[in-house]
Parts: C-alpha cells; structure tokens; sequence
C-alpha cells in the first residue's frame, strides 16, 4: 500500500525543494521538519502560483546545468489537491479517502507509509494532506495535520456516501 522506493525518492527530493523555498531558514531551524513542511504545503495551497514562479526562478539555473528539477514530479505537485480529506477505512491493497465535501472518493496508497500508520492505527478520521497521483495511482503526500476523530453517526455518515460514490463511479483508483 505503499509507491515504490524509486519514485518516492524522486518525489521526495521535488517536493521537500518546492516545499523548502516557500519557508525561511529561520523557520526551518525552528521546527521540526514535518512542521515546516505542513506549513509550507499551507502557503502553497493558498498561492498555488508558487510553483510557477518556484519553476521560472530556476530556469535561469537549469539552463546552466547546476540545477535539475524533476519535471514529472513538479506537475504532479502542480496537481496535487490539498485539503480535509475523510480517511475512512483500509482494504488489501490501498486506503478509502473521501474529500470532506465527499463528491468523490479514492483508492489511496501511502507515500512512505500506510495512512494507518500514520495515523497511529485510528480510521474514520479527517486528516488534512496532499494527495496526487504518481505512477496513475492516488497516493498521500504523507504529511498528515489537524487529525479529528469521527463518532459512529459520522463513520456511517461517510461509509453510506462511499457506497454511493462508488455506486456512481466516483470511486477511483489513479
């Protein structure tokens, strides 16, 4: 339920430079890395031009071959919806997310991690984080913030609506 260890390290390396021009060194030195990673996912969702200008800033280097961005990488962070997803349970070979407005739902795999993982066993929550697709598959940015746990009422809330959505064909894999 996991990406293969190739692309997560391209991943990794796009995102985690991206990421890192959008925050300060002070704010780095301060925070732990995941910290300062949420946070700057935080600007990049309020500015989704960032990265257009994160892209043209570099070209100047690129052409000189001092700098190597990893285009395919960029444009599924281009992609990426950031948001309040429902993480709502787990099957064989991926997790069921339901963006919070619940138009539609994914068969998710887990960046480094399974979603249960890093979310310490717990399902039917809502979990703010990045999901994209790599390799055609929905996968999580793996940077999990603002847990809250869902009652029984909402759980079933959510479980009917993926039933439905599925039942739609709003279910997707990638």
């Amino acid at each position: 339920m996991v990406v293969d260890s190739v692309m997560v390290h391209r991943f990794i390396d796009a995102y985690m430079a991206f990421l890192g021009s959008l925050v300060s060194e002070e704010e780095r030195a301060s925070q732990r890395t995941t910290q300062w990673l949420v946070l700057a996912r935080s600007r990049y969702a309020a500015d989704r031009e960032a990265l257009t200008r994160y892209r043209a800033a570099n070209a100047q280097r690129r052409k000189m071959r001092r700098l190597v961005l990893d285009d395919e990488m960029l444009d599924a962070i281009a992609d990426m919806q950031i948001g309040r997803f429902v993480y709502l349970k787990d099957t064989r070979s991926y997790s069921v997310c339901l963006p919070i407005e619940g138009e539609a739902a994914y068969g998710v795999l887990g960046l480094t991690e399974r979603l249960r993982d890093l979310t310490q066993g717990q399902t039917a929550v809502i979990i703010e984080m990045g999901l994209m697709k790599l390799n055609g598959r929905w996968v999580s940015d793996g940077l999990l913030a603002g847990l809250t746990l869902l009652g029984p009422n909402y759980k079933r809330d959510f479980t009917a609506s993926y039933t439905e959505l599925r039942e739609q064909g709003a279910f997707s894999l990638g």
